[in-house]
């Protein structure tokens, strides 16, 4: 046994290692703590049972890879002996950390690379240890004292009041302090009086960074087995450390009667100078260098960097979704789950270096004497990938990332401070990145971050200042060219910025939670306005305003759209609400009983950036949609990319067998347009017709009338249009279908050919046939891509024939015909196909036309039933008020009648009916034939009957100004 120099405080190690050498290593960094060490090492079982059996000891190191003395049941037969015995695990070097299932059973773990941990672990837990014992001692004292007394409640009492720990009793039921001994008020520092009108008292005194975690620990032991020990705020400023038990009292039958509990002042023992410094400098939670301790640290690395000239690491970690964790699975959880960190976070360090836990899920690491970058890209990764390894917390495995910055000495910053906060920006940088990376400090990263800091001060004054405006971006319909709507946009006007970039600050409203109040602003102001446009006469059918995700998540977004279409008296089918397809999908289920609430307010509801996002089609159908906009990203190159063209027309056929209308975004050219069209796009919207206007623009564009080009329409307002492309000797025909009012255009090649399919809609093409300068089949296909819905015709003559042929067989050609071809013939086959298709397009006009018509009337139906509800309510609550005013009138002590408007008796109270019983008041009789010697409605007077005389005098009954009767009240004189 190896013996240190005799002090009064003692700590015994129980060292179960394989190798002497390591146990020095061991005991060496126990050195220069609060205690004197004495030490064992035993390498068998006989040594180890042996040796627990013969001294009780304060800690056990144990080397979790043993072979001959399996971790496991080396643990299992410590706890034989000892079940609160503390066991330190030791993983040995090039290890990852150790098993889950020794974690559950073990207090902690170092590895042997980075001891650093070791002694703040060893003092932390053998102060835990002996707080446990003591507190153990006091709770069986009581026990005995009370079972000594023969369960005496007088002398229990007395011997209570007479010892320096404070004791109480409390209800099982209600918690509620029955009795406090006068100790709490030497302890507190406050009147017992207080603990028994409130027996939650005690807590408010609680040290603020304790409260949380005792009030927990007193929920979940309510019933017995406390065991904490924190500090309270005395009236006189001093802080006190408690170390508190409570403990079940049961009767004769085993029964719980109350709860006892007993707190003890360990002040003086926390107070220990030694220790005090080491506390001072050590993260009580994970035994890792505490932020003072981290600073101190790294200013005298960067002395000795500048004295050598040497450079170094500071490395920045952060756990992703921390916060979630510790909502998940609760604090205890968390703490769990940031000691393990703390070990895996040592243990991928060179044993030079130092790692400290700066606070919260917030770790620092500092990287001595590193020269190259690839040094510290090493370690990084090796902390990443340590940290990704599943961690085992009460049984449960959880998955966890960090997102890591690192910033060098000297070129990052040659002060302490503004290394840390330099490794902060690149840390944020890797969060914002998408997590679970790593990146380096650059300087644009501290611009970037000081001008959003900036623009977010800004953002904050922006709203009370008036500086967001909207502006309209008018939406058209694919059908008749006409305005069918305005997106309304906001647009921040920064007083110096100028118009700043939505993509600039919308971000930053979500993350500040300002979007919240701005999003109601914007739902007041575009309904206010579209309402204002209706009343000038102006034809715009809806206004489009954008949910963000935070708005539709919130318990007032019905509330704040019923307010703002009620202060503007819009129609609520006339707002349309456009909300992302990745905001849905965050939380589907709760975002479907949302959205079922804005529709029974009868709004519109888009799904806006369709296609970007990940849409479950199995969800999608369930939402209650009315269209979806295709994103911008999928129309740029619809022209040119036949990838995104194919797209855009699954997109636009599914939404139309879901029953919904389908919106194109950024439309910019009449390429894009035209394609849109053939593919029976329902609307459209971009800088082709109109970029997002302000208030004064976009009226004058309403005002104007302004509507699509005629010739690219695709129903209605045209004729259908035929195509002859390359085809010779039928010029008389082309006369002809002109001259029966059909339109019809000539292209001489391939080239002039897709040059007017980028600018118009062709509904007949009719190809000549194929020769050296002309390839017909390429232009079919072409016209086939570009305007899938038109007839195409083909003409061949035999020696094409076989050739052209096979075009008829894959689609590409709908007809072929061999030349020779009669020109009457192919006139009559032309004019049979534009008829087809003006029949089709009415057909789809009128079809257009029921749907729109059977939704109106679905609408009008259900408004007349909210009505017909509203009005049968209304009845309900008249009926009410009618019987209440019945029973008030028959319970007053006074002659009472009631007059309607037109002078017939309605109501007659119980004293009126006594006591005129002989005029025969009878309800629906003139009231002047019962009350003759009444005083006119305006008057008062005095009635006699009976020889009695009454006072009498008139009420008018009014709602809304709306005069419906009179009442005449009889106050018999004298009374």
């Amino acid at each position: 046994m190896v013996g240190e120099a005799s002090e009064a405080k003692l700590l015994r190690v129980l060292i179960v290692e394989s190798d002497e050498r390591e146990c020095e290593r061991l005991v060496n960094a126990l050195r220069g703590g609060s205690h004197a060490i004495e030490s064992l090492h035993v390498f068998s079982v006989d040594a180890l049972a042996t040796a627990l059996f013969d001294q009780r000891w304060d800690v056990v190191l144990l080397n979790c890879e043993l072979a001959e003395l399996p971790a496991g049941e080396t643990i299992d037969t410590i706890r034989v002996t000892d079940e609160n015995l503390p066991i330190i695990l030791v993983v040995n070097r090039g290890s990852s950390s150790p098993p889950a299932e020794l974690l559950e059973s073990a207090q902690d773990f170092v590895f042997k690379s980075n001891m650093s941990r070791l002694l703040p672990i060893v003092e932390r837990e053998y102060s835990n240890s002996r707080l446990r014992r003591d507190g153990e001692k006091a709770v069986q004292a009581v026990r005995a004292a009370a079972h000594a007394l023969g369960e005496s409640e007088a002398r229990f009492l007395q011997l209570a009041g007479n010892v320096p720990e404070c004791f109480w009793l409390a209800e099982v039921s209600s918690q509620q302090v029955t009795y406090v001994s006068k100790a709490y008020e030497q302890i507190w520092g406050r009147y017992v009086e207080a603990l028994y009108a409130d027996s939650s008292d005690w807590l408010k005194h609680v040290h603020p960074e304790d409260r949380e975690r005792v009030e927990q620990s007193m929920i979940l032991r309510s019933r017995g087995g406390l065991d904490e020990k924190f500090r309270v705020n005395r009236p006189d400023g001093s802080i006190r450390w408690l170390h508190a038990r409570n403990f079940p009292i049961r009767d004769e039958n085993g029964r719980i009667v109350s709860i006892g509990g007993v707190a003890s002042d360990i002040t003086t023992f926390i107070a220990d100078q030694n220790q005090v410094a080491r506390l001072a400098h050590f993260d009580a939670l994970t035994a890792l260098p505490n932020q003072i301790a981290f600073y101190d640290r790294l200013q005298n690395l960067i002395g000795m960097a500048r004295r050598n000239g040497m450079r170094l690491a500071v490395l920045i970690v952060d756990i992703d979704r921390f916060r979630t964790i510790n909502e998940t699975f609760g604090h205890l959880c968390g703490d769990e789950l940031l000691r393990q960190v703390a070990g895996r976070l040592s243990g991928s360090l060179r044993e030079g270096d130092t790692v400290g836990r700066l606070g919260g899920d917030l770790f620092g690491a500092i990287l001595a004497d590193t020269a190259e970058i690839e040094q510290a890209s090493v370690v990084a990764r090796r902390m990443i990938e340590m940290l990704a390894l599943p961690v085992m917390v009460e049984g449960q495995e959880i998955f966890t990332t960090a997102s890591l910055g690192i910033a060098f000495y000297p070129q990052d910053g040659a002060e302490r401070h503004e290394l840390v906060r330099n490794a902060e920006s690149a840390m944020r940088r890797a969060k914002e990145l998408g997590r679970n990376n790593i990146q380096f400090y650059a300087p644009s990263l501290q611009l970037e971050m000081r001008d959003r800091l900036f623009l977010e001060v800004d953002l904050r004054n922006a709203a009370v200042r008036n500086e967001f405006v909207l502006a309209y971006q008018p939406k058209v319909s694919c059908a008749n060219g006409r305005i069918t709507g305005a997106e309304a946009l906001l647009r921040w006007q920064h007083p110096r910025r100028g118009l700043v970039a939505p993509d600039q600050f919308i971000p930053l409203l979500e993350e500040t939670n300002l979007i919240i109040p701005v999003g109601r602003w914007v739902l007041q102001t575009a309904c206010a306005q579209a309402m204002l446009w209706r009343r000038a006469g102006y034809d715009l059918p809806s206004i489009s305003v954008n949910l963000s995700a935070r708005q539709l998540l919130s318990d007032s977004i019905c509330d704040d759209i019923s307010i703002a279409l009620a202060s503007s008296g819009l129609p609520a089918a006339c707002l349309d609400l456009e909300i992302t397809e990745s905001m849905l999908m965050q939380n589907a289920a709760v975002a479907i009983r949302t959205l079922d609430a804005l529709k029974k307010l009868g709004v519109t509801i888009s799904l806006d950036d369709f296609g970007t996002g990940y849409s479950s089609l199995a969800y999608l159908k369930r939402f209650p949609l009315d269209s979806v906009k295709v994103d911008r990203s999928f129309v740029q190159d619809i022209t040119a990319d036949s990838d995104d063209a194919s797209i855009t027309r699954a997109v636009i056929t599914m939404a139309h067998h879901l029953k919904l209308k389908v919106i194109a975004e950024g439309v910019e050219t009449e390429g894009q347009l035209a394609l849109l069209i053939s593919h029976q796009c329902d609307m459209i919207q971009g800088y082709f017709f109109s970029r997002p206007l302000p208030v004064p623009q976009m009226e004058a564009l309403l005002a104007e009338g302004k509507r699509l080009p005629p010739n690219l329409l695709r129903s209605g307002t045209r004729k259908p249009m035929a195509l002859f492309v390359g085809v010779q000797g039928f010029d008389e025909v082309v006369r002809q279908l002109e001259r029966d009012g059909h339109r019809v255009c000539i292209a001489a090649d391939f080239d002039s050919a897709c040059r007017w399919f980028a600018g118009n809609l062709a509904d007949v093409v009719v190809c000549g046939p194929p020769h050296r300068h002309f390839d017909s089949l390429a232009l079919l296909r072409a016209a086939k891509e570009m305007q899938p819905q038109c007839e195409r015709f083909v003409l061949a003559d035999s020696r094409h024939w076989r050739t052209v042929g096979a075009a008829a067989n894959d689609g590409t050609a709908h007809r072929l015909f061999r030349l020779p071809l009669q020109p009457e013939t192919l006139r009559q086959i032309v004019e049979e196909a534009l008829l087809r298709r003006r029949m089709s397009e009415d057909y789809e006009r009128v079809t257009e036309e029921a749907e729109t018509a059977a939704r109106e009337l679905v609408r009008v139906e259900e408004e007349r039933r909210r009505l017909e509800q509203d009005y049968r309510s209304l009845k309900l609550h008249e009926r009410k008020g009618y019987v209440i005013l019945q029973e008030v009138m028959h319970l007053l002590p006074w002659p009472v009648f009631g007059v309607d408007d037109e002078g017939i008796l309605a109501l007659v109270s119980e004293a009126a009916l006594t006591e005129f019983a002989e005029r025969l008041p009878i309800i629906g009789t003139p009231f002047n034939e019962i009350m003759p010697d009444a005083p006119a409605k305006d008057e008062t007077g005095v009635v006699t009957y009976g020889g009695r005389a009454y006072h009498a005098w008139w009420r008018v009954v009014q709602v809304d100004r709306v005069t419906y009767g009179y009442l005449l009240f009889l106050q018999r004189e004298g009374t």
